[in-house]
C-alpha cells in the first residue's frame, strides 16, 4: 500500500473488509448494487470497530496483568518516618505530632511513636 494515503488506505481496509464478510469475489461485490454495497460496508465498519475495541480492551488487560504480577514493593511504600500512627476503630493514620494532640481531642489513639 505504498504511496497511499492514510484515508485511501482506511477505505480499502473497510473495501476489503466488506468483501471478505459478503463471501464474494471482488467481480462479484461490485456487481452489487449500491444499497447492497453500502450495507456491506456498514457491517465492515462494525466489525472493524469491534476489531479494534478488541484489541485495546486486550491491551488495557495486557497492563492490568503486568501491574497484578508486580505487586507493590517496600520501595513502594510511603515513607512515614517521623510521623505518629494513630487509630479510631478501623481507621488508622499517620499524623505529624504537632497535631497529635488535636487527634487525641478527636479520639483517636496513639498506635506507634516515632523512632527518633
Amino acid at each position: 500500500m505504498a504511496g497511499l494515503t492514510k484515508e485511501q488506505k482506511a477505505v480499502k481496509a473497510l473495501r476489503d473488509k466488506a468483501v471478505e464478510l459478503s463471501g464474494l469475489s471482488v467481480e462479484d461485490f461490485d456487481k452489487l448494487g449500491e444499497q447492497e454495497r453500502a450495507d456491506w460496508a456498514k457491517s465492515a465498519q462494525d466489525a472493524l470497530n469491534l476489531k479494534a475495541a478488541n484489541a485495546q480492551l486486550t491491551s488495557g488487560q495486557a497492563a492490568a496483568s503486568v501491574t497484578k504480577s508486580n505487586p507493590k514493593t517496600k520501595e513502594d511504600e510511603p515513607d512515614y518516618s517521623g510521623l505518629v500512627k494513630v487509630k479510631q476503630g478501623a481507621g488508622e493514620l499517620y499524623v505529624h505530632p504537632t497535631c497529635l494532640e488535636d487527634h487525641q481531642r478527636l479520639g483517636w489513639q496513639v498506635e506507634d511513636l516515632p523512632k527518633a
